[in-house]
């Protein structure tokens, strides 16, 4: 989810992209707003959708599975690189500003990720992780995009690795082992350092790896995305990138012997349920979230989504660039058709806190499984675009991104922007 107000591009490369109420974006970078609409369905569809493990039409529904919180964790990264210039990074007092408005939704996005936890629906929520990433950034906003692609690039392959040596001195786990999203009860009962290590490390969105998807948004933000060129690089590079990537974990997993390893690593605990370790793997395979099991190194192989392993993080990229890619490329031919999902996407943080809110009210554990079916994905998607559309039509930006916005928005009071001068004239 998209933690960033995606309308703080007020002024990107000199195009005017804040509508105002009633009216549509006019600015060339509408199709940022579609692929957030995208990962709004996306969500959707693994959350309220058909369970794919259980074959007819949700095997439709399996390519959402993780990929739809990298593009929102990509797509957080494309919101902070246009908030800080775009292809032209700010400077001096201005990035200065910008700085302290990420250090503001910081905080904010932990507590509004605690609240959301504390609905107990059953769902990971990643807002708080968001809220450490933010302060990641930082550093970052004067960058240009080869660098951070280099960083993206570093953290991705890295970071997984590093996190697997420290949690296995920390926080060993096994399969069975699962780490519950960090609550407010967490906060008060072990204290903030403890919180940290569950933000940074530990937790089912973990900021050092999380970052990778950030770095890579911002990177794809510092591009022109304006350009056609740019934007078919973007979606034939991204996709070859996930294709590679898919490619050299099933030779690592298959012929190298990699998943071998892994069944190794299970077979004590899956003799105690009596099963083959593949029938304990295929069960227990969720999981894998965030931190992958430190029992062996085999588990950095695997491709599977939201595992944060290195294939999955490099994997996510390039899905996440090719849509990002594709819906700049779309947007310009089918306008119509493509401008219901722009203005969802336009109130994405509205969106995503709204279904978990919907989702508590609804259903309750003693529900089970009813809550996933294709009916109830369709009326989410439904009620979600229909009330984004009438929302720009007679309001204008949604209601959290405003609250998110005027919150956040005292740093142009104590730090002004730069002056610029007059043009000589004679």
């Amino acid at each position: 989810m998209d933690g960033v107000t995606v309308m703080d591009r007020a002024l990107v490369d000199g195009v005017r992209t804040v509508p105002e109420q009633g009216k549509r974006a006019v600015g060339r970078l509408t199709g940022i707003d579609v692929a957030r609409g995208l990962a709004v369905l996306g969500m959707y569809a693994v959350h309220v959708g058909p369970d794919p493990a259980k074959g007819g039409v949700g095997v439709l529904f399996k390519p959402f599975e993780g990929h739809s919180a990298a593009l929102f964790a990509v797509l957080a990264g494309v919101s902070i690189a246009l908030m800080s210039g775009g292809r032209r990074p700010k400077e001096g007092r201005d990035r200065t500003r910008v700085a302290l408005k990420l250090a503001t939704r910081a905080p904010l996005l932990v507590v509004l990720g605690l609240w959301l936890t504390s609905l107990e629906t059953g769902y990971m929520v990643i807002l708080a992780y968001y809220g450490a990433c933010f302060l990641f950034a930082i550093p970052w906003l004067r960058a240009g995009a080869k660098t951070l692609a280099i960083a993206a690039a570093t953290v991705a392959v890295v970071g997984p690795l590093l996190s697997h040596v420290i949690r296995a001195q920390l926080l060993p786990r096994d399969l069975l082992f699962f780490a519950p999203d960090l609550t407010a009860d967490d906060v008060t009962s072990t204290g903030l350092l403890k919180a940290a290590t569950v933000l940074v490390l530990t937790g089912t969105f973990p900021a050092l790896t999380l970052m990778a998807y950030v770095f890579a948004g911002m990177a794809i933000g510092r591009m022109d995305l304006t350009s056609r060129g740019v934007c078919r690089r973007l979606f034939f590079g991204g996709s070859a990138l996930a294709v590679g990537g898919y490619f050299v974990s099933w030779l690592a997993t298959g012929p190298l012997g990699g998943m071998q390893a892994i069944y190794r690593s299970l077979e004590p605990a899956a003799a105690q349920m009596g099963m083959t370790p593949p029938e304990f793997l295929r069960l227990h395979q969720t999981w894998i979230h965030g931190t992958p099991p430190t029992t062996s190194w085999a588990w950095e192989l695997l491709p599977t989504g939201t595992s944060y392993t290195p294939f999955d993080l490099l994997i996510s990229i390039g899905i996440a660039a090719a849509v990002i890619g594709g819906c700049q490329l779309l947007m310009p031919k089918f306008e119509r058709v493509l401008w219901p999902l722009s203005d969802l996407g336009g109130r994405v943080l509205s969106a995503y806190v709204l279904h978990f809110v919907a989702i508590a009210l609804l259903w309750d554990e003693s529900d089970g499984d009813s809550i996933f079916s294709v009916l109830h994905f369709v009326e989410f998607s439904v009620v979600a675009l229909t009330a984004a559309v009438l929302w720009r039509k007679f309001i204008g930006r949604g209601p959290l991104e405003w609250t998110m916005n005027k919150l956040s928005s005292w740093p142009k009071y104590l730090v002004p922007g730069a002056r610029v001068p007059a043009q000589r004239r004679g």
